[in-house]
């Protein structure tokens, strides 16, 4: 595949994502509404996996693609790496501003995840036994920071009316996780065209544009809180997706990637954890370690 059609290949699955995540998302409330009695717990679960949905599906896709080479392989750890990077560069700055029960969060949470992060770097090369045991722990911690998280107020005033599922919503929800998929396997199609073409890393392709792509959602979402400037419900939603590929796509890559490895990779996984230090010194600073803690 040459540069250009391989460059087309990687547009079109990226913005294919883009608009199964938007579709996919678009009917989050609906389905909420039908499926789960305790709708605050099911805003977050749904809301943190609806969101977080594009950026699990692509590594898995490069994972799980039959006679996956090197050059694909290297993209999906690329894709588990970069999100959570990303979007520290946005919750760093915000942690500035974050009153005390979140830096109380991220002074609770941060040290579980770390050790988990620096596991996996350390496991790099290792049997899948060790691997396994590794991808549980950390599934666990996903749902223990999940329901250790508190439950807010509903945020459904009184006079408002419950949203109605229909089957529209249900189409809504799978046509955007078949063009997620879709998006995925052309995007990583366009990444291993491009290492092709020109030599240029599949790993940092995957690491620097993929987030742009799988952190839509976020992005979005995100903007809209700012503009009602609201740092409580920006930094759940940095916080969950950060948490959520931390522990959950870290051991989706345990479990079905060959996780050799590269250099590439562990001097990614050491930024991501310098990142994760650098949050757990702003939690210590807001107060996070002793006292009550406020809103």
């Amino acid at each position: 595949m040459t540069f250009l059609p391989a460059g087309a290949t990687l547009t079109t699955g990226f913005f294919l994502i883009v608009a199964g995540s938007a579709l996919f998302t678009r009917s989050l409330e609906a389905t909420v509404e039908r499926f789960f009695e305790n709708r605050n717990r099911g805003l977050r679960i749904l809301g943190n996996i609806s969101l977080s949905l594009p950026e699990l599906i692509l590594p898995l896709i490069a994972f799980l693609t039959p006679g996956a080479g090197r050059s694909l392989i290297e993209a999906g750890t690329g894709a588990l790496f970069g999100p959570p990077l990303f979007l520290s560069l946005f919750l760093v700055p915000l942690a500035f501003f974050l009153g005390r029960a979140q830096a109380r969060s991220l002074f609770r949470e941060i040290p579980f995840l770390a050790a988990g992060l620096a596991a996996a770097l350390l496991l790099f090369g290792r049997s899948l036994p060790l691997r396994a045991l590794l991808a549980l722990a950390l599934g666990a911690l996903y749902l223990w920071g999940l329901l250790s998280s508190p439950d807010h107020e509903d945020s459904t005033g009184a006079g408002d009316s419950p949203a109605r599922w229909s089957m529209k919503d249900g189409l809504s929800v799978g046509g955007g996780a078949l063009l997620m998929g879709l998006g995925s396997h052309l995007f990583l199609s366009g990444i291993a065209g491009l290492q092709e073409a020109s030599g240029l890393s599949s790993f940092w392709t995957a690491l620097l544009l993929g987030p742009i792509a799988t952190e839509a959602p976020e992005l979005l979402t995100l903007t809209h809180f700012l503009r009602k400037r609201s740092l409580t419900q920006s930094f759940v939603l940095l916080w969950g997706s950060i948490h959520l590929q931390v522990t959950l796509s870290i051991a989706a890559g345990l479990l079905i990637s060959t996780w050799t490895g590269s250099s590439d990779a562990l001097h990614a996984g050491l930024a991501l954890l310098g990142a994760l230090t650098l949050l757990f010194g702003l939690a210590l600073r807001k107060g996070g370690m002793t006292g009550k803690s406020t809103p």
